[in-house]
């Protein structure tokens, strides 16, 4: 009984964890958005399809979504679970309803370059302690990341995850590019750079507030 009791603390922590990741990535998107030095890879291809289809940016990710699933779920369903669920549902209408009410700031509406650059660096920050709240639950991923995690298995052992996830993000950002969206310096960031901060937020928050810092309880992906 206390197993299990302690197995269902685990589990309310894990998914809030989960849920909270869905708007602090949220708010970094938005943030990264009115820096204007270019989101990060799936983010810019949303925006290129907001920017040709007039839907806004959480309809598009909805459906770029929607669409990923099914080769998904063909190909290895074991990547679907609740946590696949609540990220393609909830990340894109959390970013147009920050974008929405902070758009009546002028400060981050027309922002000096000065402040965008505090807006990319704080960004990147807000994004990386999202994507540990997102990963160290490991309750699923979203569509977009598991593409990445099937191409490698399915190329056996020919294609590394990092290899296949540099493609997958090509792919996105030339998409975002061709329809409009922003490609700059933070694209470059949000793509290649966070691996350090990420790791580093793992260590210090995510673990220490799921798991009582028992890094044990983490499994190996």
């Amino acid at each position: 009984m206390a197993n299990k009791n302690r197995l269902a603390k685990y589990y309310q922590r894990r998914l809030a964890a989960l849920l909270a990741a869905q708007f602090v990535m949220g708010f970094a998107i938005v943030l990264l958005r009115f820096a204007l030095f270019g989101n990060d890879p799936f983010s810019c291809m949303n925006l290129g399809f907001a920017n040709v289809s007039g839907l806004s940016f959480g309809t598009c990710s909805i459906l770029f979504n929607l669409v990923a699933i099914v080769p998904i779920f063909i190909l290895d369903k074991n990547y679907i679970q609740i946590g696949t669920l609540i990220n393609m549902f909830m990340v894109g209408p959390i970013v147009d309803a920050y974008y929405y009410v902070l758009s009546n700031f002028p400060m981050l509406v027309a922002p000096t370059l000065e402040e965008r650059i505090f807006l990319l660096i704080s960004s990147v920050v807000v994004c990386c302690l999202g994507a540990s709240l997102y990963m160290m639950p490991q309750m699923g991923i979203g569509p977009y990341d598991a593409i990445g995690w099937i191409l490698a298995a399915r190329s056996k052992g020919r294609l590394s995850f990092r290899s296949a996830r540099v493609i997958e993000d090509f792919c996105a950002v030339t998409i975002g590019f061709i329809n409009g969206s922003i490609v700059h310096i933070g694209t470059l960031i949000m793509a290649f750079g966070t691996g350090p901060l990420v790791a580093f937020f793992n260590e210090y928050v995510s673990i220490p507030l799921i798991y009582n810092g028992k890094k044990g309880l983490v499994k190996a992906r």
